[in-house]
């Protein structure tokens, strides 16, 4: 029997916990503080970083939008500076890409370590790679959420990553290397793409192509992380074909697969941090 990894019912289970914790935190004095980063003047871009924020509000965080529509590569690191220092502040988040002319490597390596909560920095990254304890990017931390939710050992599987962001892919990759499992990792030029994502146990997939994996790519009983978000309008598709769901044994659907936990993560990361 097939099972649907569900982000929306997840996300709303996740919310509740987090509220809870953030109450026991109330008691003891502490407010988990939360600092958005946004700059330029893309209208999508600020919708969404809104909503984390309301999000936040929500569940009883103190966050703070910083909206930098015009700005320079010394004026946002000083900002993140600041805000490294800023005892209120447990967590910081850049919502990427930043405006042209921005140095995303220089913005993101300003971003304390300890206060990490989106997985963003060359340092976490390390980290992940070597096996130490950090703050997860929110696609990582989604997708074990996941698991641990429907019980699913990521442990023992050969699992082949099609992707190679620095936000979600590599940090996937370099994490699953620290389990009892194999990784593969391709993008979509590679010329035994179909052979490898046959080989696979768990696919992860992140190539923003319609429906690009088919039926006939995947084994029977495959796990499917499907993270390709493709807009035609007001609808959304994934890379993975609908008709693929039957011969698995979990997949996540799209949309309502890992895309409604992204924000949950962060702002559990940021829970964690304030816990600390």
């Amino acid at each position: 029997m097939t099972t649907i990894l569900d982000g929306k019912e997840t996300t709303a289970t996740v919310m509740d916990e987090l509220t809870a914790e953030v109450e026991q935190l109330a008691a003891k004095g502490v407010t988990p503080g939360l600092a958005l980063v946004l700059t330029g003047d893309d209208e999508n871009s600020a919708r969404y970083v809104r909503l984390k924020k309301k999000r936040a509000e929500k569940i009883g965080l103190y966050c703070e939008f910083h909206h930098l529509e015009k700005t320079t590569n010394k004026e946002l690191v000083g900002l993140i500076e600041k805000l490294n220092k800023d005892p209120k502040i447990h967590g910081i988040m850049i919502q990427l890409p930043l405006a042209e002319g921005l140095d995303e490597l220089k913005a993101v390596e300003a971003i304390a370590p300890e206060k990490d909560v989106d997985g963003q920095t060359p340092v976490t990254l390390g980290k992940i790679l070597m096996g130490e304890e950090c703050y997860l990017p929110g696609g990582v931390l989604a997708i074990m959420e996941l698991f641990k939710r429907y019980d699913i050992d990521p442990n023992k599987k050969h699992w082949v990553i099609v992707g190679s962001s620095n936000f979600l892919s590599k940090p996937l990759a370099a994490y699953v290397m620290n389990l009892s499992s194999n990784v593969t990792q391709v993008d979509e030029n590679c010329p035994h793409i179909a052979k490898r994502i046959k080989d696979a146990d768990v696919i992860s997939t992140e190539i923003l192509k319609k429906h690009f994996v088919k039926p006939d790519m995947i084994k029977e009983g495959a796990i499917i992380l499907d993270n390709g978000n493709v807009y035609e309008g007001k609808y959304v598709f994934g890379d993975v074909d609908p008709e693929v769901y039957e011969k698995t044994a979990a997949y996540t659907p799209v949309p309502g697969g890992t895309g409604p936990m992204l924000i949950a993560m962060l702002l559990k990361n940021t829970v964690k941090a304030a816990s600390k």
